[in-house]
């Protein structure tokens, strides 16, 4: 069994204040818990309720429900699974942050990290025993897109109980806590890659299986030109064909962002 790497903290191991908040008759850390599974929710708070020093005021199904409750009981943090739904197209983080700035948000994935199809997507135990490498070793999980929309801490759904309390008591302190591997930067964005307007456009085509003749339509512009502003994206992204380009496009949707 390997070792699990350290969780990263911006304040080192622990802060201060997070280790005061286990002391008998200091400030009670209030909780929202949102997911939308009743019997997974129910079984969170029954963890967080064997902490003292946690109280979890309020329950949500949805993004919407959260938002309101979060409103009103102005929690120090809301614990979100992020598989909880929102109706429309906007991603729940952002849309949680445009009514509550100021929200601490510790973001809880859906699945661990052995059962991500993203971190380990289904061809690559198919190559551990041959001296193929994978096409794409890059990839952004929902962790890691959490972070990138303000969340101030990620859990994975495998951790262990002590590790779901110490999170929830570092956020709640103003700290910032994230699981292995998801506090280390993403691919860069588009704009950094040095992807023009145009080339992103080409670029998300081609992560959701356009053809050039496709893209060529859907976009207005000749195929030939088409042809070009994959080649300029082969080039800035440093992948070989268009295949690669669409693999590490869909699975680093970061580099889809203009800022």
């Amino acid at each position: 069994m390997t070792n699990t790497p350290k969780r990263t903290h911006t304040n080192g191991s622990r802060p201060a204040s997070a280790r005061a908040a286990q002391r008998p008759g200091s400030h009670r850390v209030r909780i929202v818990v949102a997911d939308h599974q009743t019997i997974d929710r129910r079984g969170i708070v029954g963890l967080l309720a064997t902490q003292h020093d946690f109280e979890v005021v309020g329950e949500a199904a949805t993004i919407e429900e959260a938002m309101r409750v979060c409103a009103a009981l102005r929690p120090d943090l809301l614990l979100l699974t992020l598989h909880v739904g929102l109706e429309g197209e906007r991603p729940p983080i952002p849309a949680i942050r445009s009514v509550l700035p100021s929200l601490r948000i510790l973001a809880l994935s859906e699945r661990g990290h052995d059962a991500c199809l993203v971190l380990n997507p289904p061809g690559h135990h198919l190559l551990k025993q041959t001296d193929v490498k994978p096409r794409c070793l890059s990839a952004t999980d929902c962790l890691t897109l959490a972070i990138s929309q303000g969340a101030a801490g990620t859990l994975r759904r495998d951790a262990d109980p002590d590790e779901l309390f110490e999170a929830v008591r570092a956020v709640a302190s103003g700290a910032t806590w994230h699981a292995p591997g998801t506090a280390l930067p993403g691919p860069a964005n588009g704009t950094e890659a040095g992807l023009s307007e145009r080339e992103l456009e080409v670029a998300a085509l081609i992560a959701d299986g356009f053809s050039n003749k496709e893209i060529s339509t859907a976009l207005k512009i000749s195929e030939p030109t088409v042809k070009k502003h994959v080649g300029h994206i082969l080039d800035k992204l440093g992948l070989e064909d268009r295949l690669q380009a669409g693999l590490f496009v869909a699975r680093n949707p970061l580099t889809l962002r203009r800022t």
